[in-house]
């Protein structure tokens, strides 16, 4: 059997891959994870369809009962395609907060069914609109 410790789900906007994959490496998470790509990262988990939220949680599933991963990774960041075709924000600590509020929700329905999960979630704040330069943190 293949072990990994982290399943990680980030949004595919192409703007991040290569900053998303530089913090992985700076984590350790190279060849230690499973990961996903879906616009809104974890968005659709709360708000999505329910064939949408079935197939996110089925990914999860088999990492964490195939692979043994323990801990998932939540990563939303600023300036989201996904985020903003649903919503208006007024401003960019509008969006933040609706993230935010969504991360809590996906992290509760992901603990809800899967037992000794730990969940993180990570917010990358986009410092240009190329996203030449990003900053990570840890919510």
């Amino acid at each position: 059997m293949h072990n990994c410790s982290t399943f990680i789900i980030h949004c595919m906007d192409f703007r991040l891959i290569n900053k998303t994959k530089e913090w992985m490496n700076k984590n350790d998470l190279i060849g230690d994870c499973d990961v996903v790509s879906i616009a809104g990262s974890s968005k659709d988990l709360v708000d999505g369809s329910k064939e949408v939220q079935d197939f996110i949680l089925k990914q999860i599933n088999i990492s964490y009962n195939l692979h043994n991963a323990r801990k998932v990774v939540l990563i939303h960041h600023s300036d989201c395609g996904a985020y903003k075709a649903t919503y208006s924000f007024p401003d960019a600590e509008a969006e933040f907060a609706q993230q935010l509020e969504d991360m809590n929700a996906a992290e509760e329905i992901i603990k809800n069914c899967f037992e000794n999960i730990e969940v993180k979630k990570i917010w990358a704040e986009m410092k240009d609109p190329h996203g030449d330069e990003v900053e990570f943190a840890e919510l």
